[in-house]
């Protein structure tokens, strides 16, 4: 990216082509699209192994609280009025693009996080484009830091989740390896289905609502993020542990209807909880 090259190397003044559509519609649409290529090994491998029908009702292997963040990231760009760009917008934005369709893992997310980043400086506090930044940032929680951070601590962060579905299904545990009911085979909790992750979706989600509705955030909102977070985690302990109970029922529940019921269960009361933090929150600050 351009970002450290002197100001006068890039004429920063408006950008005479794509004024018909604002700055945070052509960054929305950037950051989103970076973020799906982030995920681009995960909805091939959905639509090569399963169904059409499957990958529908799974949502692609994503879950639904990704989809509504880049769904209201792309609303609230479309709010920005035209025009506003200037040549670096137009630099950046191409590098966000390349890097989204590199063949390299990290590629994406790198433009996600840098579309977020500079966007969200160089925009004015409050106006649309500003706020998308804010959502696209809100994205990097569980496609960029949720990973980081159970890349570090994997081991004691696997092994709890692996202790609680024990607990619940009165199973023998080592590490992160649980056996199911009866004699069934040992169940490894890896990353992507550990509690952290599904954390990371709460934190995405609480943010979205809030920048979406445009509330300022207070101390019962973050209590309302913290129950969200708290919710989203025993939902994740519950679907483990049914995992455990019915494992001939393994890829119905990890990645077909049952993971989408999951998944959907997951933004319906995280959802619920969020909206009804949002209402009180808009109601106090009246």
């Amino acid at each position: 990216m351009t970002l450290a090259r002197p100001v006068g190397a890039i004429p920063t003044g408006p950008f005479p082509l794509n004024q018909s559509i604002g700055r945070g519609a052509a960054f929305a649409a950037a950051g989103v699209l970076a973020a799906l290529n982030a995920q681009a090994d995960q909805i091939i491998n959905v639509l090569r192994y399963s169904s059409l029908a499957s990958a529908v009702t799974g949502l692609a292997g994503i879950s639904a609280m990704i989809w509504v963040a880049m769904y209201a990231a792309l609303k609230i760009g479309l709010a920005d009025p035209p025009g506003g760009w200037t040549r670096r917008d137009a630099v950046v934005l191409s590098a966000v693009v390349i890097l989204s369709f590199l063949p390299i893992s990290f590629a994406a997310n790198a433009g996600l996080l840098g579309c977020g980043i500079y966007l969200f400086a160089t925009s004015r506090q409050g106006e649309p484009a500003w706020r998308v930044s804010l959502v696209l940032l809100a994205l990097t929680s569980p496609l960029i830091w949720g990973r980081v951070l159970l890349h570090i601590f994997a081991v004691p962060i696997l092994a709890l989740d692996a202790q609680l579905v024990a607990a619940i299904t009165a199973s023998p545990v080592d590490g992160n390896l649980v056996r199911g009911a009866s004699d069934a085979p040992r169940m490894l909790i890896g990353g992507p289905c550990s509690s952290v992750h599904n954390m990371s979706l709460a934190i995405l989600l609480w943010t979205t609502a809030a920048v979406l509705l445009n509330i300022r955030i207070d101390r019962r909102y973050v209590a309302a993020g913290l129950a969200m977070v708290v919710f989203m985690f025993v939902l994740n302990v519950a679907r483990l542990a049914t995992i455990a109970v019915f494992p001939d029922q393994y890829e119905l529940l990890h990645v077909g209807a049952g993971a989408a019921a999951f998944s959907w269960a997951g933004l319906i009361g995280a959802g619920f909880i969020a909206f009804r933090g949002v209402i009180g929150a808009a109601e106090r600050q009246r």
